[in-house]
């Protein structure tokens, strides 16, 4: 599994992730999967205003949605780049290692999993976990709670993402076997 985190939002995480799943894509299957950790905010956004919606309706400690379709949602643009199955785990931090068991299950041996979460770092070890960070040193909580798992930490610019593609991408010296 490469896991794709990041210090804040619209650091290019999915953007990182994207570029992956289209490199490995060309050689391997791959599975993709986008984690939401939960927090019981009730109707308020933990991001401010109205939201999105995703974090409202988890009845149990955790869902797994198997995506389809068209759009513009993060796991949209992981089909669209080659993954062949793509998962949307919603979680409360109770269930997210139970939630990455049973998901993980779904997934065909031998697909490379591309995974985009902070907070799954905390639950389960994968191949290489790349914490993306940029200049203003501001980190959200569930990154600074995983900042000690990450295996790079990586700048947010276009320079830095394609070396980590040239680095762990299929035909890196650092590849997934």
């Amino acid at each position: 599994m490469l896991l794709f985190g990041a210090a804040g939002r619209n650091l290019g995480k999915t953007e990182l992730a994207v570029r992956m799943i289209e490199a490995y894509a060309k050689v391997r299957p791959v599975s993709a999967i986008k984690v939401v950790t939960v927090h019981d905010h009730g109707d308020i956004c933990p991001r401010g205003g109205k939201g999105c919606g995703i974090c409202k309706g988890l009845k149990s400690c955790f869902d797994i949605h198997e995506e389809h379709g068209e759009g513009e949602k993060d796991t949209m643009r992981f089909a669209r780049s080659g993954a062949q199955k793509v998962y949307l785990v919603r979680a409360f931090p109770e269930g997210l290692a139970e939630a990455m068991e049973a998901v993980c299950r779904q997934i065909p041996a031998g697909d490379v999993i591309i995974c985009e979460s902070n907070s799954v770092a905390g639950v389960v070890k994968p191949g290489m976990f790349f914490l993306i960070a940029d200049e203003t040193g501001a980190w959200k909580p569930s990154a600074l709670a995983v900042r000690e798992y990450a295996d790079e930490l990586v700048h947010s610019d276009e320079e830095s993402f394609v070396q980590i593609l040239k680095m762990y991408g299929p035909n890196g010296k650092m590849a997934l076997q």
